[in-house]
């Protein structure tokens, strides 16, 4: 049932002038919880997937929330993006969150040193750096038409030359790193900075977000070693931590990397 907030805007019209938010990879996890809090607090939300049909989750959450808009965006479909950039031409998208992507687990050999796949480094880098940049460049114009213009990517302190220092490691013995993945996003994390330099003049704001270790299905399979007990978190509260860092964002502090700040890395 929607709540009686949310309810009672739909019901005075509010939702056709509310914010509105485009989030990538919106079927699971971050990508949901998101869509879900942000529906339920009266936001316009494109929740974006790339399947070939709508998944179960979206098609509850748009039952649910007249205010749902569910689309089909694959971040390495360079044709299918341009197809929903014109089906959404006009329309303002106040935060456009580029959560989509692909991690792999911590001890998957072809993101290990010695048994490296260079193929799926590509892929890697298609998906993770290429992909929001894309999205980003595709659907600048409606995030400049906004009211808030934000832009948002979500990182990983395991793409951050600074947190995932030797002391870190030399800590941290054993940690299992994922080249590729770090690597990827890495490379996203200095696109996004230079994005923030290039929208600056039009008002535009633009951040890095890390949403820590987040219990979903797929991280309950990680074996990541002594250092990630106790600070792992219940989606609800990432989502959570990330829209209020989304909220403090503004032009002052665009190029920002914003963590949620527990236990370092996270």
């Amino acid at each position: 049932m929607r709540t009686i907030i949310s309810l009672l805007l739909f019901l005075i019209g509010a939702t056709s002038n509310a914010s509105t938010v485009l989030i990538t990879g919106s079927n699971s996890g971050i990508g949901y919880e998101l869509a879900r809090q942000y529906a339920d607090e009266g936001w316009h939300v494109i929740a974006t997937h790339r399947r070939d049909t709508i998944p179960e989750s979206l098609a509850t959450l748009s039952a649910e929330f007249d205010n749902v808009q569910v689309e089909t965006l694959d971040v390495t479909d360079m044709a299918g993006i341009i197809v929903l950039a014109g089906k959404l031409k006009g329309q303002p998208i106040d935060v456009l969150v580029n959560n989509a992507g692909i991690v792999g687990t911590f001890d998957q050999p072809e993101q290990k040193f010695g048994t490296l796949d260079y193929d799926l480094f590509h892929r890697f880098m298609d998906t993770n750096a290429a992909g929001p940049l894309r999205v980003a460049e595709a659907f600048y114009e409606n995030v400049k038409a906004s009211e808030q213009k934000k832009i948002i990517a979500v990182s990983t302190p395991f793409a951050s030359l600074t947190l995932i220092s030797a002391d870190f490691l030399k800590k941290n013995a054993g940690f299992s790193n994922r080249y590729w993945y770090n690597t990827s996003k890495a490379a996203m994390n200095m696109a996004f900075v230079a994005l923030a330099s290039d929208a600056r003049a039009d008002g535009v704001s633009v951040a890095l977000l890390s949403p820590g270790l987040v219990k979903v299905e797929r991280t309950a399979t990680y074996e990541m070693g002594e250092f990630a007990k106790g600070i792992a978190i219940e989606v609800d509260e990432s989502a959570r931590n990330l829209r209020t860092m989304i909220d403090s964002l503004n032009i002052e502090t665009t190029a920002s990397f914003m963590s949620i700040n527990r236990t370092p890395p996270w």
